[in-house]
């Protein structure tokens, strides 16, 4: 399953620490990073329904297109629905309003259920063979029955991290476009020659996650409630680390993308104050309220634990989320 699993817990302790010392990082974080990519191997390589999960969200911009800079704990996972008994094009039909979100809430109750009858025994099941003498755990998050907990083998604890693996599983995703894409450990960064694991995925473009994230910002710009999410500092720093690569033009040549990603949002996660329809007409906004940007600072305070290399001031990244929406708008406008 894993080279790292096969030696001694105290070659295994030396390997952690010089890799927390080389990459500047706490030795719970190579800990738990390690672990992250044991089960992402094991859902790829070695799980009944391997053919039917695909990797996604910011884990999947961190470990496998390198484009954050950022320790994500989670493991986003799109599940086909054809799975559970939808036909491929389903839940694209046409539907009222209230029929719509009847049927977002029967196929998100069906996951769950799938989930707890059948994906869960199924890890529990290949992991009593895969960690025989070590302490772990698989669980239903009591609060969310699409997440399923990972309670991994531990020696290391850092507060500023969960001690748990949330594999967060979702059918109401579509994961197009998606490829094979190869991820490391980060041991196997420090010891290339030594620990090649040799992990394969299958994941969401990046450049689809990134039209997701901004979508995200744009609702949260909409708020009318101000009951802002915490831990959502992050899509204000992973869209700032992205906007400075390739994706920046990228995302100005593929608004078609945009659209989609638009479309989906608007039948499946439908929000009378997201305004969605805003950013097609040239008005994205990316930039929230005075409070807003008051909570989502604290957040990023509390996150920045999370962060490797540079400690981006939070000013900055708004500052460069402003000049990018009003290129994009730009673009959208001159379509």
């Amino acid at each position: 399953m894993s080279k790292l699993l096969e030696i001694s817990s105290e070659e295994l302790e030396l390997v952690i620490q010089n890799t927390a010392d080389k990459l500047n990082m706490s030795k719970a974080i190579v800990e738990k990073d390690l672990w992250v990519c044991v089960i992402l191997k094991y859902l790829f390589s070695k799980f009944k329904y391997r053919d039917a999960i695909v990797f996604k969200g910011g884990t999947s911009l961190s470990k496998v297109y390198k484009l954050i800079e950022r320790f994500s704990e989670d493991i986003d996972l799109a599940l086909d629905w054809k799975l559970l008994g939808y036909g491929k094009t389903e839940p694209y039909e046409d539907r009222s309003n209230t029929k719509q979100l009847k049927f977002n809430d029967k196929i998100n109750d069906d996951t769950k259920v799938f989930l707890r009858d059948e994906f869960l025994p199924v890890l529990q099941n290949d992991f009593k063979e895969i960690l025989k003498d070590k302490i772990y755990s698989f669980y239903i998050d009591n609060f969310d029955g699409q997440t399923i907990c990972f309670d991994y083998p531990k020696n290391h604890k850092d507060s500023s991290i969960l001690q748990v693996i949330r594999l967060e599983i979702g059918s109401l995703a579509e994961p197009i476009p998606a490829s094979n894409q190869k991820i490391k450990t980060y041991i196997e960064e420090v010891y290339p020659e030594v620990f090649d694991e040799n992990i394969e995925v299958v994941a969401v473009d990046s450049l689809r996650t990134f039209f997701e994230k901004i979508t995200i910002l744009h609702r949260e710009a909409n708020r009318v409630n101000g009951n802002y999410p915490t831990r959502y500092s992050r899509h204000f720093y992973d869209v700032y680390k992205m906007i400075l690569t390739d994706i920046r033009e990228k995302s100005f040549e593929n608004i078609e993308l945009l659209k989609i990603v638009i479309h989906f949002k608007k039948k499946f996660y439908a929000s009378n104050w997201a305004k969605y329809d805003d950013i097609m007409n040239g008005n994205l906004k990316l930039i929230p309220s005075k409070e807003g940007l008051e909570i989502f600072s604290k957040d990023y305070d509390i996150m920045k634990n999370m962060l490797f290399g540079e400690k981006i001031p939070f000013d900055k990244i708004i500052d460069t989320l402003k000049e990018y929406e009003k290129e994009l708008n730009d673009v959208i406008k001159n379509k």
